[in-house]
């Protein structure tokens, strides 16, 4: 019997592009959820042990309701803007009046920056708010106007102006630090 002799090619097998098996995806998408599924479990049990074992270092709001006696000027609205270019010095009055307990929404800069004297401009029909604000800023009266201006939904606007360092308040100014 004779042998035939068969000639492999001298090509090459092409290989084959790789195909992944839809199951094999579906299964690594399971592991990855699984995974995540494990570790946010793990965050809940971690935080509910940390509020069994140690109460006294979560403290929660107790409180159920706010008496208005106990902050000062609870009700006066009050923005801060700096007209006289001294950067920061804005914010540094704002936190004098927030340490007094006034309501500062707004800290920024005013619509011009020559602004030579500070002033108080009451904007609602409140003298007794002016009078408030102007014990703890001690502004001569000439610097408290009155421009009414609903639209800026605050009770008083204090543009600081050149003179912010001779005021009275002002050294009480350079010691508050910015904690608000």
């Amino acid at each position: 019997m004779a042998k035939t002799i068969v000639k492999r090619s001298k090509y090459k097998k092409q290989k084959k592009a790789k195909v992944y098996n839809p199951d094999i995806q579906k299964w690594l998408l399971n592991l990855a959820i699984f995974s995540l599924s494990i570790v946010i479990v793990g965050f809940i049990f971690s935080m509910g042990k940390r509020l069994v074992q140690n109460p006294d270092k979560v403290v929660l709001s107790q409180v159920n309701e706010v008496i208005p006696g106990d902050i000062p000027y609870q009700r006066i609205v009050v923005e801060v803007l700096n007209g006289c270019g001294t950067r920061g010095i804005a914010q540094k009055f704002t936190n004098l009046l927030r340490s007094e307990g006034f309501d500062v929404i707004y800290t920024g800069n005013a619509d011009r920056m020559t602004y030579d004297y500070t002033q108080l401009i009451e904007r609602v029909e409140a003298p007794d708010k002016v009078k408030e604000v102007n014990e703890v800023l001690q502004l001569h009266p000439q610097r408290v106007t009155k421009s009414i201006d609903l639209s800026l939904h605050v009770d008083l606007t204090l543009i600081i102006g050149k003179d912010y360092s001779s005021l009275p308040v002002y050294s009480r100014v350079l010691e508050i630090r910015e904690i608000y």
